[in-house]
């Protein structure tokens, strides 16, 4: 059933008190600013006491408050892991004044750092500060002025360094690369430490910025450890190895890269995604982005690989163009023959005669599926004796999103692939929009198959054969939603969602319902109000509630979570 609104633990009482009542507590101490009035390291804060991840939560919710450049010399304790100084929760004023000095610093064990958004440039911050966090594994300068000299600094200090963004710094260039790669091989490591960031590097991000096929060249021939680089591409690949493939060189360098993407603005040459793939044996993550030249046989060099854990088709949007020879029964069929066991993610988009019951019958272990825009669906069974079930309820599909960007062309799904779909007993997640099958008896059939179990949200926008009997099924004491929201259903009302507020509230329900008139759609998007506007706007209203996706969760764990990039 959804949560029940339980008693309030001590601690989280006392967090919540903490958070609340700054102000109050720092009154006694000689000074607010504590990062200002230190001047040695033996100095302790009252907050050195608490753990991390009580820090942690008390840094993010000044942010939200817009208050932190106050308190952050007191947070900032030896034993934080985390400290995320977003700018997008931090006022203009604190963003440019926030500093640390190195006299002052405390938090110098600091594992995981995010300046995302910040007015951050090649001030006394990197120079003096970066030095010495010597723990640090994960720096994300993403969206800053960061300059190609900053890259040196990190490339000298940062001997640890796990995982390095830098999305949108735009005047990164690869004279910053090759700060980084030369600096990198000057500094191999502390005696006493480890590898050296040439080799501890695995995930860099730096699309948006001025880097070219020169610099990628370069990052990748220094960091070989590298697993993830959102700028190495098939197509990037295939330049910097195009004589080596007309020569046949014999030998050419492996890469570790475990995720690839053939990208949709780059001119594709036919037959190479064969050639780089002979070059990533540990790809396990694909993004295909259908670009001219591209056919089934290129799909099928997928073959070579091991194994494949994610994997995403994004067709073309011109309505199954002529020049696009790319098939999902030439192509991603014999894909799913071959990796469907160890298939975890499949999103597929802008294809036509996209098969459900194919893919649920290939893909078993899938956790993730998204169909996205898809022009037709297909509902010829496989042609094989081999399999045994007419149908197969994915038992591990854990989130479902099924929609469409045009709310003038809806999602027409067959039917009983719809129910086959929301059958999975497993589902957490369900995002459904403009689907025009989705209606009431489909939901009451579902619910005599399951009772949903596991799911904790619920999204359904512009899916206008759904009333007030079909969000029925979901108000009841058996499953565990935290979140429904509803927008721009034209036969769902404010008074249905009243209703259930009230439902809610009586059975001490601990879930959020947010709620949009069809009236309203055209307002909300002739630029009114963005999303992320929307819902900051509730939550401050105390309708909705904290949302886990106002921003990318931060790991403070002592381990580095490398599964979540998979």
């Amino acid at each position: 059933m959804p949560q029940l609104i339980a008693v309030k633990s001590l601690s989280q009482l006392c967090l919540e008190y903490v958070k609340n009542n700054m102000t109050v507590l720092c009154e006694k101490l000689p000074s607010a600013d504590f990062a200002t009035t230190i001047s040695n390291q033996t100095s302790q804060s009252p907050f050195d006491q608490l753990p991390s991840k009580f820090l942690e939560e008390i840094i993010c919710a000044l942010q939200t408050k817009r208050c932190l450049k106050k308190f952050l010399g007191l947070l900032a304790a030896p034993q934080l892991v985390t400290l995320n100084l977003n700018l997008r929760y931090l006022s203009k004023e604190d963003d440019s004044s926030i500093r640390f000095e190195p006299n002052s610093l405390r938090c110098i064990y600091l594992k995981n750092l995010s300046l995302r958004w910040s007015s951050l440039r090649n001030d006394k911050f990197l120079t003096t500060v970066i030095p010495m966090l010597v723990k640090l594994q994960v720096l994300d300068i993403s969206h800053t002025e960061t300059e190609d000299s900053s890259l040196e600094v990190i490339g000298t200090y940062c001997t640890d360094l796990i995982e390095l963004e830098l999305t949108e710094c735009q005047n990164i260039s690869d004279i910053g690369v090759k700060k980084l790669c030369v600096s990198a091989a000057h500094n191999l490591g502390r005696e006493d430490e480890k590898l050296g960031l040439h080799k501890s590097l695995l995930k860099l991000g730096s699309y948006g910025t001025k880097i070219t096929k020169a610099g990628i060249q370069l990052g990748l021939e220094t960091f070989r450890s590298l697993k993830i680089w959102d700028m190495a591409t098939v197509q990037i690949l295939a330049g910097i190895h195009k004589k080596d493939f007309l020569n046949r060189s014999p030998e050419i360098q492996k890469y570790s890269l475990m995720n690839l993407e053939i990208a949709s603005h780059c001119d594709y040459i036919p037959k190479s995604f064969g050639l780089v793939l002979s070059l990533c044996p540990f790809v396990i993550d694909v993004e295909i982005n259908i670009v001219q030249g591209l056919t089934d046989s290129d799909l099928l060099s997928l073959l070579s690989l091991e194994k494949l854990r994610k994997l995403k088709l994004n067709g073309s949007i011109d309505d199954c163009s002529s020049y696009v020879t790319f098939t999902f029964g030439g192509g991603v069929t014999p894909i799913l023959k071959a990796f469907g066991n160890s298939l975890k993610s499949l999103s597929v988009s802008n294809l036509c005669d996209v098969n459900i019951q194919v893919i649920t019958q290939l893909c078993p272990n899938l956790q993730f599926l998204e169909l996205i825009d898809c022009f037709s669906y297909f509902t010829a069974k496989l042609d094989e004796e081999c399999v045994k079930n007419e149908s197969l309820v994915l038992k591990q599909l854990e989130k479902l999103s099924l929609y469409a960007g045009n709310s003038s062309r809806p999602i027409s799904i067959p039917r009983k692939h719809l129910v086959l779909l929301l059958s999975a007993p497993s589902l957490m997640d369900i995002y459904i929009e403009c689907c025009c099958t989705l209606n009431d008896d489909v939901l009451q059939e579902v619910a005599r198959v399951q009772k949903f179990h596991h799911l904790e949200s619920l999204e359904v926008k512009k899916c206008h054969n759904v009333t007030e009997k079909g969000i029925d099924v979901f108000m009841n004491a058996q499953n565990p939603l935290k979140k429904i929201v509803l927008r721009w259903c034209r036969q769902v009302t404010k008074s249905n969602v009243d209703y259930w507020k009230k439902q809610a509230k009586m059975n001490n329900w601990q879930i959020v319902i947010q709620f949009d008139n069809f009236e309203e759609c055209d307002v909300y998007f002739h630029g009114k109000r963005s999303e992320d506007e929307y819902d900051y706007h509730e939550d401050q209203n105390g309708e909705a509630g904290d949302y886990e996706n106002w921003e990318e969760s931060s790991e403070s764990s002592d381990g580095y979570d490398f599964e979540r990039w998979l």
